[in-house]
């Protein structure tokens, strides 16, 4: 005879008694368990109402599955949100600005012979010019050279330029084992800096002198420019003004009459973008003569870049003009290395660049606004006004529009909407869970002790 709760039970078989207590175990679990309804299923009530408590159960359960499904699909699908904010600050890194004359050679030099004076003392005898010395005869070397670099589009413009002298020009230097070099070309003649910027140049609210010493050249694809601030040779200037009249102020001299081949039209392409970034001379503004600059920074095409040079060089066994990653591989000169440079360059994407190229830059866009001063526009002579470009660049204010991209659904917002819709469809969490494990664990283990009287 045992006592159990203040009530005597007697004369039980061991058998029942057994079974009794795996059934007070499962009655205990549901009608203590914290998933809300599930009592009422087992509940000794009408079936009707049994019934119904199984549908509800079965629509909460089932919607919640829908809900968890739904989350972590939006949870893969990453989505993100953009985040803007300014921030002020008290001194601001000023930019690099790179200036890049339309005119792609000086007539001057184009056309000067060799038996000038000026041809040896202006650095223009070359050595392409040497090696085709038979081929060009009493010919300019620069105006062959020209002929022999220009595109196609514009041969018919230069004189005697037909494609047999191009090609006993680029053989004339096969066989004396002389690569052509575009690079070495524009170099020398191109346009002198000094001569461009003689007129003015002053920096920051001191206005402090600067001058064609400041610039430094560099070879792009479309003929040299010249970038002040580059940060290469010399500290990184700064700013602690805002203001368009605080940054650099620059007359620039077009030199129209020294002009012989341009991008369809007089002036200079300006760009504006940090230090140590590839020079796009398809972003920026073009500036003609009387105007004042607007520029806008975006470092992404940088980035492309980069990644366009290295696959150029893996593929083609040659660098694009003005590339200086890989300065030992010779430029992509002959016609199929042209073709293959093309065909690299149209095959790539953003979406295909390494992760490599995109990390390290931020897709930032600055502005530079400025103001055209009314003096400007004032009487002067024709010379002046048809070759003279003012140019000021400078910050607003001393702030700067940062742009993060954040997860808009991270783990998170994950587990919470979860758990969230857990309780609310099924009045449960995840204890609810730990809960079941362990009666499960509990009910398997369980086995039924006989005790045999002496």
């Amino acid at each position: 005879m045992a006592k159990t709760n203040n009530l005597w039970i007697t004369n039980i078989p061991e058998e029942e008694t057994s079974q009794k207590t795996r059934g007070q175990m499962w009655w205990e679990f549901m009608d203590n368990t914290t998933l809300h309804g599930i009592r009422y299923v087992f509940m000794k009530r009408h079936i009707i109402i049994r019934l119904l408590w199984i549908v509800l159960l079965l629509t909460s359960g089932g919607y919640y599955i829908f809900t968890v499904y739904r989350a972590f699909n939006k949870y893969y699908n990453r989505p993100i949100n953009t985040v803007l904010s300014r921030k002020n600050l008290k001194e601001m890194d000023f930019p690099a600005v790179t200036i890049c004359s339309l005119n792609l050679f000086a007539k001057s030099k184009i056309f000067m012979t060799d038996d000038n004076p000026l041809f040896a003392s202006s650095g223009l005898n070359i050595s392409s010019c040497a090696v085709t010395s038979d081929v060009r005869g009493n010919r300019p070397c620069g105006l062959s050279l020209f002929c022999l670099y220009a595109p196609t589009t514009i041969i018919s413009v230069i004189p005697n330029c037909t494609s047999q002298y191009r090609q006993d020009l680029f053989n004339s230097m096969q066989k004396k084992s002389h690569r052509p070099s575009h690079e070495g070309f524009f170099q020398h003649y191109s346009q002198n800096m000094s001569a461009l910027i003689g007129h003015k140049c002053l920096f920051g609210w001191q206005q402090l002198p600067c001058s064609d010493k400041d610039f430094v050249p560099t070879v792009t694809q479309w003929g040299m420019c010249y970038t002040f601030n580059s940060g290469t040779d010399s500290k990184v200037r700064t700013v602690d003004s805002g203001g368009v009249s605080i940054g650099l102020s620059v007359i620039l001299d077009v030199q129209s009459y020294d002009y012989t081949y341009g991008k369809y039209s007089e002036g200079f392409k300006v760009l504006i973008h940090g230090q140590g970034e590839y020079i796009d001379e398809w972003e920026g503004i073009n500036v003609g003569p009387g105007q004042h600059a607007f520029v806008a920074l975006s470092q992404k095409r940088g980035c492309l870049y980069e990644c366009e040079a290295e696959k150029t060089v893996k593929s083609c066994g040659c660098r694009p003009i003005g590339y200086k990653g890989a300065s030992a591989i010779p430029e992509c000169i002959t016609q199929e290395e042209k073709s293959c440079y093309k065909n690299t360059f149209d095959s790539l994407d953003e979406d295909s660049v390494n992760a490599k190229f995109l990390v390290t830059r931020l897709n930032t866009t600055l502005k530079f606004p400025t103001q055209v001063p009314g003096s400007w526009h004032g009487p002067r002579k024709r010379t002046e006004r048809d070759n003279l470009v003012l140019l000021q660049v400078g910050f607003k204010s001393l702030s700067y529009e940062m742009q993060e991209q954040q997860p808009a659904y991270d783990s998170n917002s994950l587990f919470g909407e979860i758990g969230g819709n857990m309780g609310l469809f099924l009045g449960c969490s995840l204890l609810t869970i730990c809960e079941f494990f362990d009666f499960l664990i509990s009910f398997l283990a369980r086995r039924s002790h006989v005790t045999h009287p002496a």
